[in-house]
């Protein structure tokens, strides 16, 4: 169980990050993002990417139009100054000229550092249909 404010602080900083990420706001990320940062399920062949390769991706020029992003059914376990969060990430976008996106299952690790929330690690997967169809 968590706290309100917490889950709502977590709500407003994962928001914060993804709009950083759209602005290649390099401040936010790193604020956001800790220095021990992983993110899985992001670069092919299963590779993990550091808070450095994230940064500098998102800080490349791309051609994005008409991008959107929705959360839904945010899940939240605390451990002390750790919080497990799970949620949906539907994202859409015309990058470089062709549509992007779809439907994502989120998983994100915050610690609590020096007073303030941090991410140390995210994981994304696609989200499949009864089917075994990745959602879109």
């Amino acid at each position: 169980m968590t706290d309100p404010a917490i889950e709502q602080e977590i709500i407003k900083l994962t928001h914060e990050w993804k709009e950083a990420g759209r602005q290649r706001n390099r401040p936010t990320l790193e604020r956001i993002l800790a220095d021990d940062f992983l993110i899985a399920g992001w670069l092919p062949e299963g590779k993990l990417g550091d808070r450095l390769t994230y940064i500098e991706d998102c800080m490349r020029p791309v051609e994005v139009e008409g991008a959107s992003y929705r959360f839904g059914r945010w899940k939240f376990r605390r451990y002390g100054d750790t919080v497990i969060v799970n949620c949906i990430l539907e994202i859409h976008a015309i990058v470089g000229g062709e549509a992007w996106g779809g439907v994502f299952l989120m998983t994100y690790v915050w610690v609590k550092r020096d007073g303030n929330w941090q991410v140390v690690s995210c994981h994304t997967s696609t989200v499949e249909d009864a089917e075994g169809k990745v959602e879109r």
